[in-house]
């Protein structure tokens, strides 16, 4: 992990002091990276996350993330660039009731014993902005995955009702 980055900070004094931390992390030091749809885990990923007060909860982030991903499209099977820019702002609450308390824009993000990991702050970011299923722009599904073997149309045995070996046990008795 990037050595400007700590494991955990103390949000009363990133928000008193307005911290601002910034750096550049490999997309494989963030652990809950789905890998099953990311072709290039050794993608760079500059980031800031800019501490400051809040009149109405805890204290808020501004998190900038920028970074050029290879994403799998589930089309196709092809990997295709996917730029990730993020820039938003989020809100530190510690009650299910502050929520409501945010401002229009603000994301929440809970907080337990005042403390907060920077890194899933990012991986948060990240794999809300990472599609759920990614497509390749003009990725078209390859035809042979639609129809038969031969080509035509599926034969009976290929769309057969998963129970119909019951049925089949149940015509004997």
């Amino acid at each position: 992990m990037a050595k400007s980055l700590p494991e955990s900070i103390d949000l009363n004094a990133a928000v008193r002091k307005e911290w601002q931390l910034n750096g550049e992390l490999l997309l494989s030091d963030l652990d809950r990276m789905p890998a099953e749809l990311i072709a290039s885990a050794d993608a760079p990923v500059k980031y800031e996350i800019q501490f400051r007060h809040s009149k109405s909860v805890l204290g808020e982030a501004i998190i900038r993330i920028e970074a050029q991903l290879e994403l799998i499209c589930q089309r196709s099977l092809e990997t295709f660039a996917f730029p990730l820019v993020t820039d938003n702002v989020i809100g530190f609450i510690s009650d299910i009731e502050d929520e409501a308390k945010l401002e229009v824009g603000v994301m929440p993000s809970w907080v337990e014993d005042m403390q907060v990991e920077p890194k899933a702050l990012l991986e948060d970011e990240i794999l809300l902005k990472i599609p759920d299923v990614p497509l390749k722009p003009g990725a078209e599904l390859n035809s042979e995955y639609l129809v038969g073997e031969d080509g035509g149309e599926p034969t009976t045995e290929e769309i057969q009702s998963p129970f119909a070996a019951l049925q089949q046990l149940k015509d004997k008795n």
